[in-house]
């Protein structure tokens, strides 16, 4: 009888220690903090970050990491990657829920936390870094796939009462996440929010936090593959890029608010805000925030790019120049000829479907507006130019091909290099010559002169073979005196022409 109650009470004593370790072992890392883990795969060796007290809200969390650090006057909490127990290497693969609960900040006092996360893990689950209130920076792995809900509740949120105060950055670029699903709320310290293009789904806050309301937050970038968005507060959130071509759904539905401020500007692909305007289904919300939208182009570095939208209209953009070409001529027995060309001044509207040139700013990058209504388009009867909403190549007997660029005689139009003037590449959005093999328009040079000067005040008026230089005053386009030109554009007896050799 004796030892059957020894064995009895060997065994609840058992039971009971090991009722009280919600955690498989402990280890402490390179600066002698103790951190507690779950075997979560034994088969594979993978384990996870918990506390004291194994993830439970109750008993009060034995040994907490926020007590560590602050004794030994850490700022950094370092998790490794691998860790070693009992003559067995396990990989840190998550941080479980509350693993990392309240380390920064609350009653301890406003220690300012940075975590830095190991590669190899790829789980954050529910509620991990839930009230860090001072925790200001986290390093995320490339291997991390998936953050929970509630995973951020608070995180870092004291950092603009602090004295010195600190701003978050959220950098989830190099991560592989697809999903965010409510991870935050109260955010008032968030500077930065980095999405990676892994990511789809964007639920419950598309500001990584809902009630965020940090006035530092000025911008944010939507990736190109979100499918689904949600609210977007923040007091200053006056710029929203969008990569999305497609107006992506809203996780409120059809008669939802995005609350995107009216004072915001929305940027969204070329071509693409026909589609935000007129969107339809769960994505119905962004069609209240006709006018707000805006497009951009990259001018190129010599000043000029040329640009088509296939469902859109074009507003010429103020500092700005577009032109159209309505004529070549071939000039004289040289290989170049001219084009002729109609400008058309800024705050102009070109219509949809629309080949033309745009001059700018070298190397600036021009915002615009498009798919105006109630507007009054110019006229582009008679436009040679071609152009495509995608790469595209155009072909066809009969006629000849140019590309635009800068080349041998300048700002101009060239046949694409191996093809002769019978076919050109087109990038989307991009334009080019087509010009008959016959008739008017017809000019059988292989370099047009881009007459953009003509069309507005004074121009390329000239084409010379050469210049006879006994008799003629000659200038570079700097003002400079030359007496032997090589080929190029001069400026001859107060004119301005084209010298080949």
């Amino acid at each position: 009888m004796k030892k059957i109650f020894l064995l009895i009470l060997s065994c609840m004593l058992s039971f009971s220690l090991h009722a009280q370790n919600h955690y498989d072992f402990v280890a402490a890392n390179s600066d002698g903090i103790r951190i507690y883990y779950n075997i979560i795969d034994a088969a594979n060796n993978y384990v996870e970050v918990t506390n004291g007290d194994g993830g439970l809200e109750n008993p009060a969390v034995v040994d907490p990491y926020q007590v560590q650090l602050k004794a030994l006057n850490l700022h950094v909490l370092r998790i490794p990657a691998t860790v070693e127990n009992n003559g067995t290497t396990y990989q840190v693969k998550a941080i479980g829920e509350r693993g990392l609960f309240n380390i920064a900040g609350g009653s301890v006092g406003h220690n300012m936390v940075e975590v830095f996360l190991p590669e190899g893990l790829t789980t954050i689950k529910p509620r991990a870094f839930e009230v860090s209130y001072t925790l200001y920076n986290v390093h995320f792995p490339s291997t991390l796939t998936s953050i929970g809900g509630g995973a951020f509740h608070a995180a870092g949120s004291w950092g603009h009462g602090m004295t010195p105060s600190f701003f978050q950055t959220i950098d989830l670029s190099q991560t592989q996440i697809t999903e965010l699903d409510h991870v935050a709320t109260l955010q008032w310290s968030i500077e930065k929010i980095i999405y990676p293009k892994t990511l789809k789904i964007l639920k419950g806050s598309s500001t990584f936090g809902t009630t965020n309301q940090s006035d530092r937050l000025l911008s944010i970038t939507i990736p190109a593959a979100v499918e689904m968005v949600s609210i977007f507060q923040g007091p200053n959130l006056n710029t929203i890029n969008m990569e999305p071509y497609t107006a992506p759904a809203f996780d409120g539905g059809a008669t939802g608010d995005l609350e995107i401020n009216t004072t915001a500007t929305i940027y969204v692909p070329a071509d693409a805000t026909y589609n935000y305007e007129t969107a339809t289904g769960a994505a119905t919300p962004w069609t209240r925030y006709v006018g707000q939208y805006r497009e951009q182009v990259k001018i190129g570095p010599n000043g000029y790019t040329s640009y088509y939208l296939e469902n859109e209209n074009f507003e010429v953009p103020a500092g700005c120049t577009a032109y159209i070409i309505k004529n070549v001529t071939q000039q004289g027995s040289t290989r170049f000829g001219k084009t002729t060309d109609v400008a058309i001044a800024a705050g102009s509207v070109i219509p949809k479907q629309t080949g033309f040139v745009l001059k700018g700013t070298a190397g600036s990058t021009v915002t615009y507006r498009a798919n105006l209504t109630g507007v009054t388009e110019v006229d582009v009867t008679g436009n040679l130019l071609v152009g495509t909403a995608v790469e595209k190549e155009f072909n066809g007997a009969g006629y000849k091909y140019y590309l635009f660029g800068k080349g041998a005689v300048g700002q101009g139009f060239y046949y694409q290099t191996g093809r002769d003037g019978n076919s050109i590449k087109l990038p989307a959005h991009r334009a080019g010559l087509k010009l008959s093999a016959s008739g008017p328009d017809f000019a059988p040079a292989k370099e047009l002169i881009f007459n953009f000067d003509d069309a507005t005040t004074t121009g390329v008026n000239t084409v010379q073979p050469a210049v006879e230089k006994k008799n003629d005053v000659i200038y570079d386009l700097q003002g400079r005196r030359v007496t032997n030109p090589s080929r190029g554009i001069y400026i001859v007896n107060g004119k301005k022409v084209v010298i080949s050799k």
